[in-house]
């Protein structure tokens, strides 16, 4: 594995890490390098950029301390991350392989934080350079799989593997059948999340002191939420900050439901978010506020609750309803375990990716 030393999301070197050219590290069996990068916060777009740029050029420079390979994996985005993987691959005479969680720079198009018909040209020819250049083209939805569909560099290298958990990390607990009901939202509070429509649907149930919600995360929006929280408005709102990611099963059992959100974007509806199955892992019914794929997985697999994105009123009623029927919750949860052992276990996740990188690099 290549990647920089550890800064997300305040833009400082987490201790015991410096900044440094390369160095390299075992953990739990793997050989880790990382390489130099200008750490920035996650908000604002120079910095980022500056960022991206800095481990792109730093891991290309240090690629040789990774060894031989017979295959390159790169998640975009980053952008510009996948952009120098053509090069890292190419000094290694090695099968590209493009991971896709998300059509960047289309989602930063739709979300307005990139506007400069130039910068949005470029964008767009290092996109296209990267699906040209790339042996496999992997993508987690229906939705990205069909944008995908419409570029003639991707034609015919295009491969869906859904989102997994390991059951494991995130076993079953039961129910609890009454006291506090506690609402968990467990991920980044980034642009894309609109995490300020559940403050919005707590606010109007501040009335209701048996209803409680903890969100565990941090990200772009995170300083705006703190500051609304600050005024006192929503006070049956906990917000944790950064928790590290082996925590984030205890919060589901602690938990008696998830919410999880997107923004009302046309972008959104082709997209699964990991933290849906976490929580169907771990038996909790979720509170969906979003439309298109993940909705319709929701409803087909019967383990939570959908309601359109962005409407807080209709998110405060579905919490609420939720609270009073602890045995339709119960039920929920269970469906969405079933759903995640029988269909998005990381075990058949890896069986698919096996495949798929034998057969690339054969």
């Amino acid at each position: 594995m290549h990647t920089g030393f550890p800064h997300y999301p305040d833009g400082v070197i987490q201790p015991p890490y410096r900044n440094r050219p390369w160095q390299t590290e075992e953990a739990d069996g793997v050989r880790v390098v990382r390489s130099a990068v200008y750490p920035a916060p996650n908000r604002g777009f120079g910095r980022r950029i500056l960022n991206h740029v800095s481990f792109g050029l730093s891991s290309v420079a240090s690629s040789p301390a990774s060894g031989p390979a017979d295959a390159v994996i790169v998640e975009t985005p980053p952008l510009l991350l996948a952009g120098a993987s053509i090069a890292y691959a190419g000094t290694k005479e090695a099968a590209l392989i493009v991971n896709v969680s998300d059509m960047w720079p289309d989602s930063a198009v739709a979300l307005g934080t990139l506007r400069r018909p130039r910068l949005v040209g470029a964008a767009r020819a290092l996109e296209h350079a990267c699906y040209r250049r790339a042996a496999a083209i992997v993508c987690p939805t229906r939705g990205i799989e069909t944008a995908l569909g419409f570029l003639e560099e991707a034609g015919g290298k295009v491969h869906r593997i859904p989102p997994s958990v390991d059951p494991e990390l995130f076993p079953a607990s039961p129910p609890r059948a009454n006291g506090t009901f506690k609402v968990l939202y467990a991920g980044t509070l980034g642009m894309s999340q609109g995490v300020g429509t559940l403050v919005d649907a707590a606010e109007l149930l501040d009335d209701s002191p048996e209803i409680q919600f903890v969100i565990a995360g941090d990200g772009a929006e995170g300083p705006e939420l703190r500051r609304r929280l600050a005024d006192g408005r929503a006070p049956n709102v906990t917000m944790l900050g950064r928790v590290p990611h082996e925590r984030i099963p205890e919060l589901y059992a602690e938990a008696d439901a998830a919410v999880v959100l997107l923004r009302d974007r046309p972008l959104f509806e082709g997209a699964l978010p990991t933290k849906m199955f976490e929580a169907m892992s771990a038996a909790r019914p979720l509170v969906l506020s979003a439309a298109g794929e993940a909705a319709t997985l929701v409803k087909e697999v019967s383990c939570g609750v959908v309601v359109p994105p962005e409407r807080p009123q209709e998110l405060a009623v579905a919490v609420a309803d939720l609270s009073r029927d602890r045995a339709r919750a119960g039920r929920l949860g269970a469906a969405g375990r079933q759903a995640v052992v029988e269909g998005y276990s990381r075990e058949r996740a890896f069986d698919r990716w096996y495949e798929l990188l034998r057969d690339v690099t054969r």
